[in-house]
């Protein structure tokens, strides 16, 4: 037996422990960053996105404070967004336990400084930038994340995703991930403005955070490279013409995209489109924001008694257009609800063309009614268990 033998193993133990602890008191990265989606509310209650660059940058944290680890903004953000912050922290902590890097944080920060940023939109890319951070992998600049995390990980879902994948595409963002429980809101989506919207961008659902880590490092496992790299040749067939889709070789690439990412919902959709079955109507929720959407002006003309003024109004008779266009579209349960707009607005425009100053006391009547039978529609639709439930589960 080689006496020697208990020192050198007793040397490599002491090494790999020391290195251990290194490893979990330095962040491999100093920096990382993403591309994070936001919506802003428009006047007409429709929702503008766009990709805004986010950074992340390590800081060190005085050993007084009583902390050794943690997360925060260095610009002024909402109360939901610094919530969900909390949450990004709690994961980390659970997902690295001592492996976590002591004595230092993480600082999150917004490409654009001077507007107040919140809600907990964020939370999938804050949490990205970390994971980054302390594994030292780089994220791919061409990803773009929405989405709420829980201290479990669990990926929930937002708002405006119509508005933000319309917004990725815009930044030439190339691939982005959404909640799962946003499903709905993709096929919305397609609905509302067809094929090409949805093909413009690699949309992948995600249920977790390891969904998101998946697919947002810059170097991925081979299989799923290849099959965002096959995805590129199906972007280039559809933008040719729609009708690629049904395409013999188009269709065997898409389903060797999904067999390998089940929930690329771009792909899943076009696979869908070439073979007539993608979705055709807009989800409960979808029809309720384009109803509410469509009827703002009507809404607006009305509060302000604009229905009086002679002459046109073209917002107002777009927006009614808008109400007529989706009639086909909308849920069954939300009709109506849209009917009671459109007869209003009916009611609105056989005044103005009758060229009467005021209202007769039947014309009076009837318009109360139209009044009160949008606000009884409502009712029903808000005090419909089975609906209210749904929605929920429609984030």
């Amino acid at each position: 037996m080689n006496p020697k033998l208990p020192f050198i193993v007793t040397c490599l133990i002491c090494t790999f422990l020391a290195q251990t602890t290194a490893d979990a008191e330095n962040p491999k990265l100093q920096q990382s960053r993403i591309k994070g989606l936001l919506v802003i509310q428009l006047p007409n209650a429709s929702f503008a996105g766009t990709a805004t660059q986010m950074n992340a940058t390590v800081f060190p944290i005085d050993q007084n404070l009583g902390r050794t680890f943690g997360v925060r903004f260095n610009q002024e953000v909402g109360p939901m967004m610094s919530s969900a912050t909390q949450e990004v922290e709690k994961w980390m902590r659970i997902r690295h336990g001592e492996q976590l890097p002591k004595g230092y944080g993480i600082e999150y920060g917004f490409a654009d400084k001077h507007t107040l940023k919140d809600g907990p939109s964020a939370a999938v890319a804050c949490a990205l930038m970390a994971e980054s951070i302390i594994s030292g992998q780089s994220l791919d600049d061409s990803f773009a994340v929405t989405g709420d995390i829980t201290a479990t990980g669990e990926v929930g879902p937002v708002g405006g995703i119509g508005a933000k994948i319309r917004g990725a595409a815009n930044k030439n963002c190339g691939i982005m991930a959404v909640p799962m429980g946003n499903k709905s809101a993709v096929h919305d989506l397609y609905v509302m403005e067809g094929i090409q919207i949805i093909a413009a961008t690699q949309i992948i659902l995600i249920r977790t955070f390891e969904d998101a880590w998946q697919i947002a490092r810059l170097r991925r496992d081979a299989p799923i490279q290849q099959a965002m790299d096959d995805y590129a040749m199906v972007q280039a067939a559809i933008a040719k013409s729609a009708a690629n889709a049904s395409h013999p070789k188009v269709r065997e690439k898409l389903k060797s995209i999904l067999d390998t990412l089940p929930h690329h919902e771009s792909a899943r959709l076009i696979a869908l489109h070439g073979i007539g079955k993608a979705p055709k109507k807009l989800s409960l929720a979808g029809s309720l924001q384009s109803i509410e959407e469509a009827a703002t002006e009507l809404g607006n003309t009305m509060q302000n008694g604009n229905y009086l003024e002679r002459g046109t109004n073209d917002r107002l008779w777009a927006n009614v257009s808008k109400l007529n266009l989706l009639r086909d579209d909308v849920d069954p349960r939300t009709k109506g609800y849209l009917d009671s707009f459109l007869t209003t607005a009916s009611l609105v425009k056989d005044f103005r063309n009758s060229g009467k100053k005021s209202m007769s006391g039947e014309e009076q009547r009837k318009f109360i009614e139209a009044l009160n039978r949008i606000q009884s529609e409502r009712n029903k639709i808000t005090n419909d268990t089975k609906i209210q439930e749904e929605l929920m589960n429609q984030g």
